[in-house]
């Protein structure tokens, strides 16, 4: 929590306050274009613009990474994979592996090639 969340902090603060220390021009971008989340869902930083210059809060800040990690929680949750399905396919033995070869043989000959 930091000193004073109520109070307004330029765009370059909100992004040296950030994990990972984004750039202004990527905070910046958060609060016009937004992010989209894996569900599809287009999260804006909330801000103000006061003249020339934008500005946002450490809460705000907080609640934008709160709603976009929720966001990706959900569509994470709905995308369980079945077991099989990350299951990598069974090798074929040698003997196997020269019964499908001499089956492509003989069909590119059937097929004249």
């Amino acid at each position: 929590m930091h000193a004073n969340e109520t109070e307004f902090i330029t765009l370059t603060q909100a992004a040296n306050a950030s994990p990972g220390r984004p750039s202004t021009n990527c905070v910046w971008r958060w609060c016009r274009k937004g992010v989209k989340s894996r569900n599809g869902q287009t999260l804006r930083l909330q801000h103000v613009r006061m003249g020339g210059k934008m500005f946002t809060k450490h809460a705000w800040l907080e609640e934008f990474g709160r709603q976009l990690t929720a966001a990706d929680q959900e569509y994470f949750e709905s995308c369980q994979l079945a077991p099989t399905a990350l299951q990598l396919p069974k090798p074929r033995s040698a003997p196997e592996r020269q019964a499908a070869i001499e089956r492509a043989e003989r069909a590119l000959a059937a097929a004249g090639v």
